[in-house]
């Protein structure tokens, strides 16, 4: 669920850049913009690339576990479905020649999530199934903060922003036990056969 949320982010995105800035082109692509090895990715060269940063645990109230009869009668139980936050940064991976469309290209993206910071199936026909809806809102850094985090990508900082989308719920249908449901037990038979 985790790949079909920043998959549709990347899709909205660039198809509302595309045309915006009437380019043939994909301006969007979901990558690092380094390597593993610290090398420049060639597909992010004069494009936007929105990658994962962190994931963790929405904090949002949870029930307990969902008991669940089956078609055979065992009672069973699930787990409920974990939250999650996605933390993702949008960085302009552009030329130095280019700086003035990078800055250009970030703020039409800064613009569409600040029009568009609910993405539900209505306004977003190519919402994956199991996903309902995700919110979007930017996630401020500390200057210390951002600098460790480019740090730890390997890359050099280059203009970008930071965003928490929620919630995304990873629900698997993977049964934790099975308890057998009560039942009347038999009534015992007289002795010597008799009912």
């Amino acid at each position: 669920m985790l790949d079909a949320a920043v998959s549709v982010l990347v899709t909205r995105l660039d198809a509302h850049l595309r045309q915006r800035f009437g380019s043939p082109d994909s301006m969007v692509v979901q990558s690092m913009l380094t390597d593993g090895e610290g090398k420049p990715v060639a597909e992010t060269r004069n494009r936007l690339a929105l990658f994962v940063t962190n994931i963790s645990q929405d904090t949002i109230p949870r029930k307990g576990a969902i008991p669940h009869v089956s078609a055979a009668g065992i009672g069973a139980t699930q787990q409920p479905p974990v939250h999650l936050n996605i933390y993702f940064m949008i960085a302009a991976g552009f030329d130095a020649d280019n700086y003035s469309d990078a800055l250009k290209v970030l703020t039409a993206s800064v613009e569409f999530f600040q029009a568009f910071p609910l993405l539900t199936p209505s306004n977003t026909p190519e919402m994956p199934a199991g996903l309902s809806q995700l919110s979007i809102e930017i996630s401020n850094l500390e200057m210390d903060t951002l600098s460790q985090l480019w740090g730890a990508f390997g890359g050099r900082y280059v203009p970008s922003v930071h965003y928490k989308m929620r919630s995304v719920a990873i629900d698997s249908t993977t049964i934790v036990s099975e308890t057998p449901l009560v039942s009347q037990p038999e009534r015992a038979l007289a002795p010597g056969g008799g009912s």
